[in-house]
């Protein structure tokens, strides 16, 4: 199987997933249930999924080994916000997601509101890497580090949360990547203006 078709399968079974999430609830269908609505052995779900948790979540943004050694050799542009931008964007899947897959993941959560709580100790985990990766770069103590990676997280989150209330603005703002830069600019222009 090719890769694109690796991926087809993966992103049809966590589609399945999903839809079984909210009309039945996480805890409301099996592995067997999901294998069935994607019309595939359990065995295969597992070439593509480590669990049902992944299924219904979809792989959570991770960072590689090549994003923490650029992160803290003080790239990848070497403006530090900025970096800390490019890195969470990458680590999230770019543009892939469109606002239908935000809306979607939305709508599993509020159904299934104890897998909130899983997604908030990994993204906890994810900011505590990123800081200490931050803070190793030179010039860049871990208070620093912090306010930084709350400030771009706000900006990722305001941008996801745009895409999910207005889906249409998406075809014209470019998707996410573009939605965090215009909210960057944004807070860059009120950082900077002096009263």
């Amino acid at each position: 199987m090719t890769n694109s078709a690796m991926d087809s399968r993966r992103t049809a079974i966590i589609a399945a997933a999903q839809r079984l999430a909210v009309s039945c609830g996480y805890s409301g269908f099996t592995f067997d249930d999901l294998a069935q609505a994607v019309g595939v052995s359990r065995r295969t779900l597992f070439n593509h999924v480590s669990s049902k948790e992944e299924a219904v979540l979809g792989m959570l943004p991770v960072l590689t080994d090549e994003q923490t050694e650029t992160l803290r050799a003080g790239g990848p542009t070497g403006d530090l916000v900025q970096d800390l931008v490019i890195t969470a964007i990458d680590s999230l899947g770019g543009d892939d997601a469109t606002a239908q897959d935000w809306q979607q993941l939305q709508a599993v959560i509020r159904r299934n509101p104890e897998l909130l709580v899983r997604v908030q100790d990994h993204v906890d985990e994810l900011g505590l890497s990123l800081v200490t990766h931050l803070a190793a770069r030179d010039g860049v103590g871990e208070e620093q580090a912090r306010v930084v990676f709350t400030v771009v997280g706000g900006l990722i989150g305001r941008a996801v949360q745009d895409l999910i209330d207005s889906p249409a603005a998406d075809l014209q703002s470019g998707g996410l990547t573009a939605r965090v830069h215009h909210n960057l600019a944004l807070a860059r222009e009120l950082l900077a203006t002096r009263r």
